[in-house]
Order: structure tokens, then sequence, then C-alpha cells
């Protein structure tokens, strides 16, 4: 678990597949997460996936909690992969489309990146996007991420064929904006957040 700003990120339990189906289904939702807008999950479908999942130690998935309201508003995911020594995790987000353009996507993408960098000690980052999610683009290259390429063509929807989008960033990136970034994105909780996980105040 990671507490950070107005959020928590926890692992999922089997409580959380309720929300986690109606953000399947939803179409804005997956409009600009997947570039599915029609996708159809069953409640079963989620259940299988979450019991398959939870077995695989390479995939890391948290529920967004926000903590003023015990609400969960989303879920996240790491996907550790391990390519030729390099150590990478492949970052995935989505919020309930309630809590949009209120900054709390930086606040995730900065969660998933300490619990890469600081936790896991993750050589890189990367994540992905349609072309036309220029929210999320902006999210990314606002927490430091760089723009590295494009699929092109690869996304069929509404009729036409987009590019996917493409980004990382390298763990001495982060690290050098690490706190500015911090201060930045969580304001006046960033103080006691860089006290609590800070190698100064580890007693050997």
């Amino acid at each position: 678990m990671l507490e950070i700003g107005p959020i928590i990120l926890r692992a999922w339990e089997k409580r959380d597949l309720e929300d986690v189906h109606r953000w399947e289904n939803d179409f804005d939702v997956m409009l600009y997460s997947r570039g599915k807008p029609h996708n159809m999950v069953t409640y079963e479908n989620v259940v299988d996936y979450y019991e398959e999942e939870r077995k695989n130690e390479r995939r890391l998935h948290y529920i967004i909690v926000l903590k003023e309201r015990d609400e969960n508003i989303g879920t996240a995911v790491i996907r550790l992969k391990d390519w030729s020594f390099v150590k990478t995790g492949s970052l995935g987000t989505y919020l309930d489309k309630k809590y949009w353009n209120r900054g709390i996507g930086k606040i995730v993408t900065l969660a998933l990146l300490e619990i890469s960098f600081i936790f896991l000690n993750l050589d890189r980052c990367e994540a992905g996007s349609i072309e036309y999610n220029k929210r999320a683009h902006k999210v990314l290259q606002d927490c430091g991420f760089k723009f590295v390429g494009r699929h092109r063509k690869s996304g069929y929807v509404f009729g036409r064929k987009w590019d996917w989008y493409f980004f990382d960033i390298l763990k001495e990136e982060y690290l050098a904006q690490r706190e500015e970034l911090i201060k930045k994105l969580i304001g006046k909780e960033a103080e006691d957040y860089l006290k609590r996980v800070s190698f100064t105040e580890l007693k050997g």
C-alpha cells in the first residue's frame, strides 16, 4: 500500500470487483483508457481475470482510493518486464470519470513512479495511450515522461485508425526531479511524505 497526497494505492481485493466491472463497461472510461468504447465484460469475466492476475507476480494491480471519502475511484497496474537485464515497469491506469480533470491522474502516475523507482528499484518505466487521448499524454509529460514514438494506425475507433503514442522515463531522470514533482503535485503534504519516504530517516 502507498499513501500519497489525497490517495491510497492498495492491492485489488475481491470486494473491489463490482467497481472494476462498472468501469470496464463505462463507454467513456474505455474510450480513453483502452480505445475500446464498445467494451462488454461480464462480472464473471472480471472475477476470472482477477483470479488469474493475482497468481502472477509480474502484475501489480492497485485500487485507487480517495482518502477523504474512502471511495474507490479507479485502478492502476505495473506490469514488470526484464528484457536484456533492464528492469522495466509498464504502467497503466484509469479513473472513474467523476474524477477527471482534477489533477488526480498526475498524483496516481507519481505514486506509480514512486513504487517503481523507490520501492521496486526498476530501471525505467513506460506507458502508452491512444493518439486522441491528449489529456493522458499531458499527464505523462507533466510527470517527466518523454515521448519516444508511436505504433502507426494500430487502434480502430469510430470508423478510423489511430496511432498509439508511447512514453518512457528513466530512473535517473525521475530521481533528478523527484522532490520538485512531489512538491508540485501534492502541495502542503509533500514535506511529510518526503520525510516518511526517505532513506535519511532510516537507522542502521
